[in-house]
């Protein structure tokens, strides 16, 4: 379904121009076997005449039948168009300038005369810079997808292997950790996951309320309603040949709504910890079909649960308590970074527009600090751990124009947090824009990966993923300050009767 794409800069050709009032300018860069192009922007900034620099490439086909862009922002001047930049690593590494390469990765496909939407995982970069993306790709069936039911879906799997220029499908097994399997010391395999939604028929809707559970009904068009509650083990003693599963969820108290989010992790000391969210049924509202799903669940609280007997025994630890959450859903999506040590730091989502909060614990997950709020405002606020100890976190923009991706650093464990970075501001449409999450290169630069939508030339709003690579220095496009000018006497200034 495609292979390997490499750019090579065969001819070069082209003009460029200088213009005080305009800033654009043009470069072409042409194969001499081909004779189709698209268009690759790249915009750069310097005191004195504005000069952008438009480029011009080959025009070459991707995974799936879609087409490869490509957009260079450099802070500074930019004099010249390294003919190799498209076959070869971006010469930007070498300069203290800030800088950032804008691609997009995959665009939705056609089948059967019908687009799939995707799902993307959490980007992965092994040792030696390659990068690993996991997707989930739905299909349209005669039952549309929900939150509850996925009729026709399939996982797969694209890698870059120069740092985010070009991508393919691969059949290779990712290195990245599973997210909820660990291997014991004694090479016992634990899974702890949870079923997500679990449909049933609408008669059954009130039976399912007295017994406690927040019941989602999807109203007589979808003709059923599911409820969302259970936490599952599974354990291998033969390298995964069989399993044996438990439910670890009636070890915990009673959930009228419960997710479980993961990742399950092994620390130093030999203790599993896990996250969820959920409340019980003192917490559960009243499931009035009349309010929209999101009004009519419950508080929830984030918890950590914690087995120090290898999976045998599990307890939840209450991490926040959702009455702290400035939304009436409390806090629901977790995004960890969890260390072998036991120290933990957790970004929590609280509302689609609403600001993030951030808890840590130092012993492992058995105490956690206070709720601080962030001055992130994002629906998956993913914090990455960078080599040198601070983190960075790369969030969407979906609360107002122009939407897009922005990045935030914090050195302190989320006390305080850098200026804004935006990273993407060109998504046309808030809907679908989703999990941006950042990795950091072997020479010190990141790359972010997202999801969204676009419209294409019929009108039809369809799935891509996109993403960027970024100078740890880059920090918006480039913008001078200038120095306002005297005012002097204009060649027309005098009146007629002067």
């Amino acid at each position: 379904m495609g292979g390997r794409h490499r750019y090579k800069a065969i001819d070069f050709m082209g003009r460029f121009s200088r213009d005080k009032t305009s800033s654009r300018a043009a470069v072409s860069i042409c194969s001499r076997k081909s004779k189709d192009w698209c268009r690759v922007g790249a915009t750069a900034g310097y005191h004195g005449p504005a000069q952008t620099v438009s480029v011009q490439q080959p025009r070459v086909k991707y995974p799936m039948g879609q087409f490869f862009y490509l957009t260079i922002l450099i802070g500074g001047a930019l004099s010249s168009v390294n003919a190799d930049l498209l076959a070869t690593d971006p010469v930007f590494q070498n300069t203290s300038r800030p800088w950032k390469i804008d691609v997009e990765i995959l665009h939705a496909a056609e089948y059967e005369g019908r687009y799939a939407g995707f799902s993307k995982g959490h980007l992965y970069i092994d040792k030696d810079d390659r990068l690993w993306l996991p997707l989930e790709v739905y299909f349209p069936d005669d039952q549309p997808n929900t939150d509850a039911y996925h009729p026709l879906q399939m996982a797969i799997l694209l890698i870059s292997e120069d740092k985010g220029l070009t991508w393919e499908i691969t059949e290779r097994a990712s290195p990245a950790p599973s997210h909820n399997r660990v291997t014991m010391p004694d090479g016992a395999i634990i899974e702890v996951g949870g079923s997500g939604w679990i449909r049933y028929p609408r008669s059954e809707i009130k039976r399912l309320q007295a017994e406690g559970y927040y019941v989602w009904d999807l109203g007589p068009n979808y003709d059923y309603c599911a409820i969302v509650y259970d936490l599952w083990q599974r354990r291998s003693v033969d390298s995964g040949k069989t399993w044996v599963k438990r439910e670890i969820y009636k070890q915990l108290p009673f959930f009228a709504h419960f997710v479980a989010r993961g990742p399950l992790r092994l620390l130093d000391d030999g203790t599993l910890v896990f996250f969820g969210y959920g409340y019980g049924k003192d917490r559960r509202n009243d499931n009035d079909v009349r309010k929209p799903i999101a009004s009519k669940r419950g508080r929830s609280d984030v918890y950590c649960l914690r087995s120090t007997d290898s999976g045998e025994t599990w307890n939840a630890v209450r991490a926040v308590d959702g009455h702290l959450s400035p939304t009436e859903v409390g806090f629901t999506e977790t995004f960890p970074i969890i260390n072998g040590d036991g120290n933990m730091f957790v970004v929590l989502r609280t509302g689609l527009g609403r600001n993030a909060y951030t808890i840590s614990s130092s012993d492992g997950g058995r105490s956690w600090t206070g709720a601080a709020r962030t001055s992130i405002r994002a629906k998956h606020p993913l914090p990455t751990l960078l080599r040198d100890g601070i983190i960075v976190c790369s969030y969407q923009r979906r609360v107002a124009q122009p939407f897009g991706v922005r990045a935030r650093f914090t050195s302190n464990h989320g006390k305080t947090w850098s200026e804004e970075i935006v990273l993407r501001d060109d998504v046309l449409i808030s809907d679908g824009l989703a999990e941006p999450n950042t990795v950091e290169f072997s020479d010190g630069t990141l790359f972010t990966a997202f999801q969204g939508k676009k419209v294409d030339d019929q009108g039809r709003q369809l799935g891509f993923i996109g993403g960027c690579r970024w100078s740890r220095n880059y920090g918006h496009p480039y913008a001078p300050k200038l120095k306002v000018p005297n005012r002097k006497e204009k060649f027309n200034s005098k009146k007629v009767n002067e």
